[in-house]
């Protein structure tokens, strides 16, 4: 980024993927910095906002793991084994068992839950930031990768 702080606030309200706490943020330092500048530490806020890495797609993320659904169980649970429209894993460290289960096929392919914890998910990204015990976003990007699909638009 520039340089110029006005610069790096006009290029992060032009991102697309901003959630909207940080748009009102970005918004409301837009509002005032004509008449007061802006502090340093809003400054470095809009810096960071700007140079921020994409969100994942979460959406394409998991439509392409619901394609390659038990690919992906077998990747992140290698000691679970298909049962009929369920992957069965022992626990989130993908020891065997049948505790842990994964829908690999229909509208709720990818929900998950273990019923010894009660810990749940309704999506491939959610289980695999469960297993890595990462945020969603990283886990996204990691499913991403793993799948050869795109993490962000």
């Amino acid at each position: 980024m520039s340089g110029d702080p006005m610069a790096t606030l006009r290029a992060a309200l032009a991102r697309q993927d901003l959630s909207p706490k940080a748009r009102a943020f970005l918004q409301d330092v837009a509002r005032r910095a004509p008449w007061g500048g802006m502090t340093a530490r809003q400054a470095a806020a809009v810096r960071r906002i700007a140079e921020a890495e994409p969100a994942p797609d979460f959406a394409a993320i998991n439509r392409a793991a619901r394609a390659r659904a038990e690919d992906v169980c077998r990747r992140l649970l290698p000691g679970g084994a298909r049962h009929g429209k369920e992957w069965a894993a022992g626990d989130l460290s993908g020891a065997a068992g049948k505790s842990l289960r994964v829908r690999l096929e229909g509208d709720r392919a990818g929900a998950w839950i273990d019923n010894a914890t009660g810990d749940k998910g309704g999506d491939f990204v959610s289980l695999a930031a469960a297993v890595a015990r990462v945020p969603q976003a990283d886990a996204a990007r990691h499913l991403a990768r793993m799948l050869g699909a795109e993490a962000s638009q």
